[in-house]
Formats: C-alpha cells, sequence, structure tokens
C-alpha cells in the first residue's frame, strides 16, 4: 500500500511467495487468500459505483496509454483524484499504462511517470518491458503487474516476470481455471484472471481486426469493437452472395463473440490459488458496474460465509441479464470447445431487459436526489432502484428542477436534476447515494 519502503515490500513478497512454494513442495496446507473483485472504472462517476457496490480493488487507464480511448481514461489532475477516493475508501486502485508503444512514445512515459510521481496508486499495468523498465527506474515504489496483452500462460513465463519486478500476472485468456491454479502453485506470482465481461476474437486480446477494417490501432486504445460486428463471407465475384462461416438451425455467423460470465462457477476461482477476479468494461456504463459489482460481491460473500452449503441464487444470474450484454458463455475456462467451438460466437445482436434512467449522485437529508440523467422522464413516472448489497425497489418522481432552481418538465440526457420522491411503493428504505434508476425496456 502507499508509503510502504521499496525494499521492504520486495523482500515481503518474494518472502511470501518462496513460503508459498516451500509449504506446497512440503505438502503442508496452505492458508488461502481471498481473491479481490477488480472492478473497471472509465470515469470518475464509474469509479464511485465501483466503490459503492462491492469492488475490493479498481482499475483505471491512463490517457495517452491505455487500451481504451481518452474519454475513458484518467489524465494525470483525475488519476490524482481517483487515487485519492479509492483510498479513502481503502481500496487500491491499479492504473493501465499498456498500450503499444513505439519509439516516441518512451519519452512521453517517461514525461508521464515523472508527473505523476506524487500520486501513489498501487499497481501499474504493462504490456511492454520497455514500459516495466521505466517504471522501474522512475517509480520503483510501484507494483507492477503484466497485462493479458503479454500472453503469460504458463509457469515459467510468469516466473520470468516476477524476476523482471513484476508483482502479479494477468493471464492469457486462454488459459483455463485449472491453468490459472497450476500457474500459481508453479510461480507463486499472483495470479488475475478474468471472470466476466467481453472478449475479443484475438490471441489474449492482442487486436488485429480493428486495424483492417476501422483504420484503428486497438492496440493504442482505439478498439472500435470490429469483431462483436455481424460479418459475413463476399467473394469478390460474387458480391450479392452472402456466405457465414458458422452453422446453426436457423442461421450461420462469421465473428461475433459472446460475453464471459463465470458467476455459475465461482466456487471453483476461490480456492485461494487466484489472487484477482477481474471484470472486463472500462467502456461500459455505471448501470453495468453496478449490476455486475453487486451480483459478483454478493456471491462472493455468499461463498465465504458458507462454501460448503454454498448454492447459486437465481436472482443473481437474472440481474445480470438486465444488462446489454452478448449471450453468455464460459469462454475458454474449461478449455477449447473443440466439440462446439460455435459456443463462443453470437450473432452480434445485443440481448438486455433494462434501460437506465439515471444515476444518483447524492441523496440529501429531506430525501431530495440529484439524478445525472441517462434517459428522459417527467414527473409521475414510475420506475425502479437499485443500490449496494442487491437493495433495491421502486418510486415515482415527484417536483424535477434543475441544479439552479427551475422548474423541469421533463428532463435531458446529461443534465443533473434534483428530484422530489412522491411515493416509494410503501418501503421506507432510503434512496443510497449512487443508486441506478431503470426501467424495462418496452414498458
Amino acid at each position: 500500500m502507499p508509503g510502504q519502503d521499496p525494499a521492504y515490500k520486495l523482500f515481503r513478497e518474494d518472502a511470501t511467495r518462496f513460503l508459498v512454494l516451500l509449504t506446497a513442495k512440503l505438502g503442508y496446507p496452505v492458508a488461502m487468500k481471498i481473491p479481490e473483485l477488480l472492478i473497471p472504472a472509465g470515469s470518475m462517476s464509474k469509479l464511485r459505483v465501483a466503490l459503492a457496490y462491492g469492488a475490493d480493488a479498481v482499475y483505471v487507464g491512463a490517457a495517452g496509454f491505455s487500451m481504451r480511448p481518452d474519454e475513458a481514461s484518467f489524465d494525470v489532475d483525475q488519476l490524482a483524484a481517483a487515487t485519492q477516493l479509492a483510498h479513502q475508501h481503502g481500496k487500491p486502485i491499479y492504473v493501465g499504462v499498456n498500450s503499444l508503444l513505439f519509439p516516441d512514445d518512451l519519452e512521453t512515459l517517461r514525461t508521464w511517470l515523472d508527473a505523476t510521481k506524487s500520486i501513489s496508486f498501487d499497481a501499474i499495468i504493462v504490456a511492454d518491458p520497455g514500459a516495466l523498465t521505466l517504471v522501474q527506474q522512475q517509480r520503483p515504489d510501484i507494483e507492477v503487474h503484466i497485462s493479458t496483452q503479454l500472453s503469460t500462460a504458463n509457469s515459467m513465463a510468469a516466473e520470468f516476470w516476477a524476476r523482471a519486478g513484476a508483482a502479479r500476472v494477468v493471464l492469457a485468456r486462454e488459459c483455463t481455471i485449472d491453468d490459472a491454479k497450476q500457474i500459481s502453485r508453479e510461480s507463486g506470482v499472483g495470479v488475475e484472471t478474468v471472470v466476466h465481461g467481453a472478449m475479443e476474437l484475438a490471441n489474449s486480446d492482442v487486436f488485429a481486426l480493428a486495424a483492417f477494417v476501422a483504420g484503428r490501432n486497438a492496440s493504442q486504445g482505439n478498439c472500435k469493437h470490429s469483431c462483436r460486428w455481424e460479418w459475413g463471407l463476399v467473394e469478390t465475384q460474387r458480391p450479392d452472395e452472402v456466405t457465414s462461416i458458422i452453422e446453426t438451425e436457423k442461421e450461420t455467423v462469421f465473428l461475433g463473440s459472446k460475453d464471459l460470465c463465470l458467476l455459475e462457477h465461482l466456487p471453483l476461482l476461490m480456492g485461494g490459488e487466484i489472487t484477482s477476479l477481474k471484470v472486463e468494461g472500462r467502456m461500459k456504463g455505471e448501470y453495468y458496474v453496478a449490476v455486475v459489482t453487486r451480483v459478483y460481491r454478493a456471491a462472493i460473500d455468499a461463498y465465504l460465509a458458507d462454501p460448503d452449503g454454498f448454492e447459486l441464487d437465481p436472482a443473481w444470474m437474472q440481474e445480470l441479464e438486465t444488462i446489454t450484454h452478448q449471450p453468455y458463455c464460459t469462454g475458454f475456462a474449461f478449455g477449447y470447445p473443440t466439440e462446439a467451438p460455435e459456443s463462443l460466437q453470437s450473432t452480434g445482436r445485443l440481448a438486455g431487459t433494462y434501460d437506465v434512467v439515471g444515476v444518483v449522485e447524492k441523496t440529501t437529508a429531506d430525501g431530495t436526489l440529484q439524478v445525472m440523467v441517462k434517459k428522459p422522464f417527467a414527473a409521475g413516472e414510475v420506475v425502479e432502484w437499485i443500490g449496494p448489497q442487491m437493495a433495491g425497489g421502486s418510486l415515482t418522481f415527484g417536483e424535477i428542477k434543475s441544479i439552479a432552481g427551475g422548474a423541469v418538465q421533463r428532463t435531458h440526457p446529461g443534465n443533473v436534476v434534483t428530484v422530489q420522491i412522491c411515493d416509494t411503493g410503501g418501503a421506507s428504505e432510503k434512496i443510497p447515494d449512487m443508486a441506478i434508476l431503470r426501467i424495462k425496456i418496452g414498458q
């Protein structure tokens, strides 16, 4: 954590790794560490949601060096504010500096490392040995995590990065759950694996398609999610004949990846060998962050309370179905689905049962809500709300005003308004800060 002496920190990590390996070799039981729930934050608002809804740790991107556009990343001032907020909640924050680096980018990275030397974030995620070297030279107090971009898929590779100074590896997406456990046992290195979110048609997220079809360098943060579009194959001499690659009873599909969801297999991830359970989605909205965080938080807490009696609550999967997503699958968690490769692919048609109306930025003492508007609404309309710890209910909008105090007949997306509540469906529960207001699609 911030302020720790670098030499002590390295000693502690090496000693811990040694003891884990030694006790495993001798056959003694090892005290298992609870894996952290690592949640993405593409903005300050999403960061506040992640922290409110139960994240154990958060990760953000550094503007100019992230695998996402700058609007979903943090500049130096924003990083300072984000780090302060995360530490106020007692949570670590990791910063992605994992884009493709060309020769001219190295000096820019040096400048960034100097500009952020007073910001005590907890780790930097890198995808380039040069970036790793610069971080060690200029910020030896900061942990280094190896990005999934570097495709770590075995214990020897993990040990290589540990010898190079890394404290954690984010495993290749192709790794199974058993692979992750084996790599952890054999290397003693912290292991992070993705448990929920989008999958890419690429080798361990090393994007290529966007550069060809959209003129964007996805490895420098400009991914257009091209591999998730609905594609067909056309022969140049027959431009009107579209052929697909994978056949089903009703259609054929080319490209188009499903979303990963390992919630139903959570007990397999909880043995203590995996350090971090990562949720993908810095480009997603506050609603996605809220739903996925609170569901996985509830499931992890339920497992820890009674591992032997743990059962999946159907409400958790129902809640995950409310967010916009591709059909869910288990990805490569249990190996490549050789018998049914089409099980990883979708038609590109998104599912989801709810629209987001707004995000409650704060609730005043008299119960007035300050709401960031996501979808137009007016007084008298009824919506659902959800909050941390699977809390939720319904409410009816009363008088709506602008921040300046003027009456608002109907809200507009992007505006912040204050809202009186005229009915909560008989419930007395206070609407919490960062509550999400939503309506069923088609309502």
